[in-house]
């Protein structure tokens, strides 16, 4: 019995022994079984399963299903249709005598997907980036920046717009900003913001000018036939680069000034009950950009009869 109790006490002691200097010759870790790595596991086409993709035999490529559909006759086949045109809003397309929400790319535009070529995927710009769908995006913000008359910059991520008028300046826009990141007058460099200084002086990409279409002239020969019911206004374009007139009415005063219509002719007719007011009008024409002219000669009208059924703003 004694051996064997100095057999059980003996291995316990050496233990407690071993672990006061166990600091000096650690024990080594059990080897580890190999890692599976994320994107080693392709299939026969390529497809990286642990990523999500699979093997579209219709696209003959691979993808993700949340992200596109494989097939256009899969979800998202609508009305029959002839042209997109006849398809409803939300519709990306026409496509095999159907509407689809998806695109060519199998992207489906109203859920904010895009097209990125440099990814070959599907993607929404506020989650991921795309430099091509992102350099688009900043140019047509550029272009509608074009309806204001002034010049337009494009320089790195921001948008430079310089007023047209003497000593207004330069305002600043990034992407998808609505209201300018930065407004910069025109004053000695010691007076501007550190700012504003970076942002005209800093160097650090090439402005490149944005083509906006010329700002159309103003129209000169605005006349209404006063034998009609309320306004028959009529004029001629001021030029090639009117694309269409913003036709105003406010009171005599012009105290109330409002936009009644937007047309591609070069007449309307608005019927009013004035009782005895009169009303003024102008026209402004247009460019494809927006920008309009300044404002044509005005035309003061005065309703000659009542209709039984005014309406304002009713076009030819």
């Amino acid at each position: 019995m004694q051996k064997i109790s100095l057999a059980l006490v003996l291995p316990v002691s050496l233990l407690l022994l071993l672990g006061c200097v166990s600091q000096s010759a650690p024990a080594l870790p059990p080897v580890p079984s190999p890692p599976q790595l994320v994107g080693n596991d392709s299939d026969a086409h390529g497809c990286i399963g642990s990523a999500g993709y699979i093997w579209c035999e219709e696209k003959q490529r691979c993808l993700r299903a949340w992200e596109e559909n494989c097939t256009a006759s899969g979800p998202g086949k609508g009305a029959p249709c002839n042209a997109t045109a006849d398809c409803p809003s939300g519709a990306a397309r026409c496509a095999d005598g159907a509407c689809t929400q998806y695109d060519g790319h199998g992207c489906v535009p109203d859920g904010g997907y895009a097209w990125c070529p440099e990814k070959a995927k599907c993607l929404r710009m506020w989650e991921e980036g795309c430099p091509s769908l992102a350099a688009a995006a900043l140019e047509a913000q550029a272009k509608a920046s074009c309806a204001s008359g002034a010049s337009v910059y494009i320089c790195g991520e921001y948008i430079r717009v310089a007023s047209g008028m003497p000593g207004a300046g330069s305002s600043f826009y990034s992407l998808g900003n609505s209201g300018a990141v930065a407004t910069c007058p025109v004053v000695a460099p010691d007076s501007m913001s550190e700012q504003c200084k970076a942002l005209l002086y800093g160097g650090n990409c090439v402005e490149k000018q944005v083509a906006c279409r010329p700002v159309p002239a103003a129209v000169t020969d605005l006349k209404d036939d006063p034998s009609f019911v309320g306004a028959q206004l009529t004029w001629s374009s001021p030029g090639a680069s009117a694309a269409d007139y913003a036709i105003y009415r406010g009171d005599e005063g012009m105290a109330e000034v409002s936009l009644i219509k937007t047309t591609g002719q070069k007449s309307y007719n608005d019927v009013f009950n004035g009782r005895g007011k009169a009303f003024a009008y102008f026209v402004r024409a247009r460019n494809a950009d927006g920008a309009e002219s300044p404002i044509s000669n005005i035309v003061y009208v005065t309703q000659r009869s009542a209709p039984s059924t005014p309406s304002p703003g009713q076009n030819d």
